[in-house]
């Protein structure tokens, strides 16, 4: 734990002190100019069109059933924080991370003086600079970019519960501390940052807990990409479908809703993705990096190229060493 954090962040703040003082309804006035609707609005929190913030959750309230314009991570420093998202009752324990989308209901118990946490207020744009970051080539970390940016999408919140992986907590209190001491280049600090925090999460993708609403629409997702992701050079929907328990046309209907691709489709970006990867950072000849992708037809992945990026793949090598791609 960042211990001059955690000093800055356990002072009492001025609403603190009127729940103290026995003011135990939220100030809505300090969240929204619409409280018969419950929704925080970013406008009331971010200042100067900025893209994310941070603000300590306010202790000893109760925050009743209410909703953000805006993606919210929270994250507990010490002690822990009982939301309800959904219905369903999450125990936010310290270096626990909960991540929700816009528009997701959720209420908040009134927490300790020992239980501090953090909320990041970030409007959706900011994860094209993650998107960066994390590469087009990590099929999961898209998946969360993807699901964070929607308005409505499969999941509504991802709960980490990595409370004993100490790289994660690092980075998420880097990012906290970097927004409240107005670091130098701070915007894009904070991309770095959110980058590898979200590279180290899908490292903990296994532990994540996804909004049970439409639960097993979730998890087949996030399975489908993680199969892609890892055998896009020899990869079949009837071999997914065998290791999901799908019939295969079952599966490739689901696909196709969830993601709005088929699996070939799916697969042929990822290996796209990568070849433009091999392009630019090897020297491998073009039928070697078709070879390395999963493609034995030499004219078949010349097609495929084309037909992705409208040049052939020597084309895409020069302006890739020329930075115009």
């Amino acid at each position: 734990m960042n211990e001059e954090l955690f000093r800055m962040l356990k002072r009492i703040t001025p609403e603190e002190k009127e729940a103290l003082s026995g003011q135990k309804d939220v100030q809505w006035s300090i969240y929204t100019d619409q409280p018969q609707q419950s929704v925080i609005e970013h406008e009331k929190l971010l200042k100067n069109n900025g893209l994310i913030t941070a603000r300590k959750h306010a202790r000893f309230i109760y925050f009743p059933p209410h909703k953000h314009n805006y993606v919210e991570f929270f994250y507990v420093l010490s002690g822990s924080v009982t939301h309800r998202v959904e219905g369903k009752t999450l125990v936010v324990k310290s270096g626990e991370l909960l991540f929700m989308n816009q528009h997701t209901e959720h209420e908040i118990l009134p927490c300790g003086e020992d239980d501090i946490a953090i909320n990041l207020i970030i409007m959706p744009a900011f994860f094209e600079q993650v998107r960066e970051m994390v590469g087009p080539e990590n099929i999961l970390a898209e998946f969360m970019v993807n699901v964070l940016q929607q308005e409505e999408s499969v999941a509504q919140y991802l709960y980490f519960p990595v409370a004993d992986d100490f790289c994660i907590q690092n980075l998420a209190e880097n990012i906290v501390y970097a927004i409240l001491r107005k670091q130098h280049n701070e915007e894009r600090v904070l991309g770095i940052s959110m980058g590898l925090l979200f590279l180290h999460l899908l490292n903990a993708a296994e532990q994540v807990q996804i909004s049970e609403e439409n639960t097993n629409a979730n998890m087949l997702i996030l399975a489908v990409k993680k199969y892609i992701s890892d055998e896009y050079r020899a990869g079949t929907l009837s071999e997914l479908a065998r290791r999901t328990g799908y019939s295969a046309p079952a599966l490739s209907r689901l696909i196709k809703k969830h993601t709005g691709a088929t699996f070939k489709e799916l697969q042929t970006k990822q290996r796209m993705e990568q070849v433009i990867n091999l392009l630019r950072d090897t020297d491998l000849p073009i039928n070697e990096i078709a070879l390395s992708v999963g493609y034995e037809n030499k004219s078949f992945f010349y097609k495929r190229f084309q037909q992705e990026y409208h040049m052939n793949p020597g084309e895409a090598r020069q302006k890739l060493q020329n930075h115009t791609f």
